[in-house]
């Protein structure tokens, strides 16, 4: 097939991303007219799609342990990003005994990036994994050489205390909710993709698609292949995120 519009993975993206993703491209059929494109019936089932999975998305967000595991996901980002801080001081230590402590430590934490930036599931398991990592000889040593303990501790303490949460919300009836989710996306991106291969089958067929249409809906593409590449830390300096 003459593949005029950019593909893009759909089925990696957060909840909350596929929906701003579908906003942004159902703006652009709006703006150009499904009738106009000859997608009108299928626009039409993708509309339905969409709809339920807002509702679902709405009743996942409205789920009384969404603002307790919000806070808890703030209150690990800060003491991990404190941890960082107090292992880059310790670089700077008069001893070289210390120094030497803390870079190793230090390009551990390289290692991973910027954990803090990770989705909620990716950010911890890279803890657990930081912390089994730490717990090895030699950089446990060095982390207690600089006084590092503290944060160490504290920051898997908080790590479970949010994994906890998340168990709770994995419950039967979250459970149930979260399998729903993930069926609306899948009709959602079902129709979307129907669209796509219909509007390319028109260009084959030698019908004329709207020039305009094609760079819009490939630009809100574009973005989110940029997003999609930031949630999965694609950069190229991780490094200096930390």
């Amino acid at each position: 097939m003459n593949e005029i519009i950019v593909r893009i993975n759909l089925h990696v993206f957060k909840n909350e991303t596929h929906v701003q993703f579908n906003e942004g491209i159902d703006s652009v059929f709006v703006k150009h007219n499904p009738q106009a494109l000859g997608i009108q019936p299928l626009y039409v089932l993708y509309k339905d799609a969409f709809k339920n999975e807002l509702d679902a998305l709405d009743y996942i967000s409205r789920s009384e342990l969404t603002a307790k595991i919000v806070e808890q996901d703030r209150k690990r980002d800060s003491i991990y990003r404190g941890f960082v801080d107090s292992v880059k001081s310790a670089t700077n230590h008069f001893e070289p005994a210390h120094r030497e402590a803390a870079n190793l430590t230090l390009n551990i934490f390289n290692h991973y990036g910027n954990i803090a930036r990770k989705t909620l599931d990716d950010e911890t398991a890279a803890i657990n994994d930081l912390a089994r990592e730490l717990a090895l000889p030699a950089p446990a040593q060095a982390v207690s050489l600089i006084g590092a303990n503290v944060w160490l501790n504290k920051l898997v303490e908080e790590n479970n205390a949010f994994s906890e949460l998340m168990k709770e919300r994995y419950s039967e009836t979250a459970g149930k909710t979260s399998f729903r989710m993930r069926a609306m996306r899948a009709e959602t991106d079902k129709f979307y993709h129907a669209m796509v291969s219909q509007i390319e089958n028109q260009s084959l067929a030698g019908t004329v698609i709207n020039e305009s249409f094609i760079r819009e809906i490939n630009a809100v593409i574009e973005r989110f292949k940029h997003i999609l590449a930031q949630e999965n830390g694609k950069r190229k300096t991780p490094v200096q995120e930390l």
